[in-house]
């Protein structure tokens, strides 16, 4: 009898857990177009290996805006033409080049995907230029990139990109995998 009553206990707080878990899982919203597109590692983030940024910026403190470019170069681990980059909407993409060639792009929310004339091959190595400019996500103290003033009234700027992302105020592949 003692040991059926353990097991009665046992089971009973199993079937409270399950219950629980699947309260817990029927209320979770289902992931959004953003966050599919931020967290996805899909191909055109798989097809190619960033191998460096360099960084041209230019910050207007009385605008609270920027405008810069970005020299993206990466390495193709097979052969397509269009790869995926990430930039918050706020901030315009003004302009894309291969070498001197203007390239098209299409944007979807925070997403990027920069379209080639021709494919790259794999293997190969490729820098783009990516210029863009506007006014960058603020959020809370630090997140994105935050104007201040000092004591003496002098312009105060921070940058942070944990949770945000990177892609706040520049143009990068936003992923922890690259």
């Amino acid at each position: 009898m003692h040991l059926t009553r353990r097991l009665g206990l046992a089971l009973a707080c199993l079937g409270l857990t399950a219950g629980a878990l699947a309260q817990s899982a029927s209320t979770e919203a289902p992931p959004t177009r953003a966050d599919i597109l931020r967290g996805d590692y899909g191909r055109y983030r798989a097809n190619n290996d960033l191998l460096s940024y360099h960084l041209d910026v230019r910050v207007d403190p009385a605008k609270k805006s920027i405008a810069g470019r970005n020299t993206i170069r990466f390495r193709m681990l097979s052969d397509d033409s269009r790869i995926q980059l990430d930039l918050h909407p706020d901030l315009a993409v003004d302009r894309i080049l291969l070498n001197t060639t203007p390239l098209k792009f299409e944007r979807e929310l925070s997403t990027v995907f920069v379209d080639f004339p021709d494919a790259l091959r794999s293997g190969e190595t490729y820098s783009i230029e990516f210029f863009y400019s506007g006014m960058p996500l603020e959020q809370g103290r630090f997140g994105g990139m935050a104007f201040r003033t000092d004591s003496a009234g002098r312009p105060w700027i921070t940058t942070a990109a944990e949770d945000e992302g990177a892609s706040a105020w520049w143009t990068n592949k936003d992923q922890w995998r690259d």
